[in-house]
């Protein structure tokens, strides 16, 4: 058995995970910008303008978030975007402070949760009626715009092209009826993009989608897996095994 990681790297590799996502949404279009320092990466998708989501800057050393602040407001306002966000760590209150003084917002606290893989057991069966299947980066997009009721600006116009994330599709015949995209970060593998549509919920799609895709990283070498999970979310996690590591804030500057 592979050695068993503390819950403060646990935590780390939950909230590191962020970093790649932002890579990922930076990355696609073929408008969309990375901007990269020592300690800080944002991610400015002008397809986008209205989804702070796409538009979210990650950040592991906060004196240097205080010093490119300015020019990053600057960066999101020459390319027409008009809401981006922060994710701040629930230890960093000081950079929470600095940011609520400059006119963000409190927009969300998705929780930092992650498992070891040497937990999993078990084979997933699919639902009745469900396969698996290689599903492209568009249907993914596409799938979570009608999951959380966004519209053409959404994950469509942010990812509208294969990135890092590796996607995972579930089909009822020709129909694709859900998805999960994972990003492998040295050795966790971050979920994100999970999303089933209203039509097919409650099916336990996602679930199973989830199994499928951590008993395939542990094959890969990975020994964890993390996320960052809505309030509705983290219940279904944690009944998977997953470990809530406190919470990521969103703090989001919408003109």
């Amino acid at each position: 058995m592979s050695p068993r990681v503390d819950e403060k790297e646990l935590r780390r590799r939950a909230i590191e995970g962020v970093r790649d996502e932002v890579a990922a949404f930076g990355s696609s279009a073929p408008d969309s910008l990375l901007i990269e320092r020592d300690g800080l990466l944002a991610a400015v998708v002008p397809a986008s303008p209205q989804r702070s989501l796409f538009n979210s800057v990650f950040y592991d050393d906060p004196a240097t978030l205080a010093a490119e602040v300015d020019a990053l407001a600057q960066a999101y306002d020459a390319r027409g975007v008009r809401a981006w966000t922060v994710w701040v760590p629930d230890s960093d209150r000081e950079t929470a402070r600095f940011l609520a003084e400059r006119g963000h917002l409190l927009d969300g606290e998705p929780r930092a949760m992650a498992i070891e893989l040497a937990d999993l057991s078990g084979e997933p069966a699919p639902p009745a009626g469900v396969e698996p299947g290689p599903i492209e980066p568009a249907a993914c997009a596409a799938l979570n715009d009608r999951a959380y009721g966004l519209g053409e600006d959404g994950f469509r116009a942010a990812l509208p092209r294969a990135t890092s994330i590796r996607w995972y599709g579930a089909f009822a015949g020709d129909e694709p009826v859900g998805c999960l995209g994972a990003i492998d970060v040295g050795d966790d593998c971050c979920i994100t993009g999970v999303a089933t549509p209203p039509e097919h919920g409650g099916r336990g799609i996602a679930t199973w989608l989830l199994q499928l895709s951590l008993a395939e990283a542990r094959e890969r070498g990975m020994t964890t897996a993390s996320l960052q999970a809505s309030r509705a979310g983290a219940p279904i996690y944690a009944r998977l095994g997953f470990r809530d590591l406190g919470f990521v804030e969103m703090w989001e500057l919408r003109r």
